[in-house]
């Protein structure tokens, strides 16, 4: 498994503010991602037009420990901030989502400190899923923020659920 460490790369810094690189496929992609997460047609519809006019202002702090992360689309701005922590002493942190759930969050440096993944976890309208990010920078364009978004269904959960596994790979180009 992939060495977990709490600080990154000294050569890896996520900070800027990033637009997504919308395309139909990545709309259709992103429309598929949030159905598997058992969202309504209209919220979907709303979200995913709106695509756009997202930003996400990324401060990566201590080492990268700390990465503070405020999007800002037309529903709300979501800030938060992942504290990052080592496999010997792994760290929950609490933070509240874009719906006021109180949810919880781990997060770590793999890949000599290259990747930036975190787990959210506890939000109860997903009844026991689990979204899965991991963000770094393209290796072959530095002002590219790669974004691999999944959501992990409960195990717990029966095939005939409206949960099903989702994945989304968003791409960000560097604005500021």
């Amino acid at each position: 498994s992939p060495t977990r460490k709490a600080t990154a790369s000294p050569n890896t810094d996520l900070s800027g503010t990033w637009a997504p690189i919308v395309t139909p496929s990545f709309k259709s992609e992103y429309d598929d991602y949030l159905k598997n997460c058992s969202q309504s047609f209209m919220f979907r519809k709303v979200i995913v037009n709106g695509i756009e006019y997202q930003r996400e202002t990324i401060r990566q702090l201590d080492n990268g420990q700390s990465l503070e992360i405020i999007a800002q689309n037309p529903a709300g701005n979501w800030n938060r901030t992942l504290i990052a922590s080592d496999s010997s002493n792994p760290l929950n942190t609490t933070i509240v989502d874009p719906d006021k759930d109180t949810v919880n969050v781990e997060a770590w440096w793999e890949d000599d400190g290259t990747k930036h993944k975190s787990l959210l976890r506890g939000k109860p309208r997903v009844k026991g899923g689990v979204f899965e990010t991991v963000r770094y920078l393209d290796v072959e364009d530095e002002d590219v923020l790669v974004c691999e978004s999944k959501f992990l269904p409960s195990e717990f959960e029966s095939s005939s659920s409206s949960f099903k596994y989702g994945s989304v790979l968003w791409k960000f180009r560097r604005v500021a």
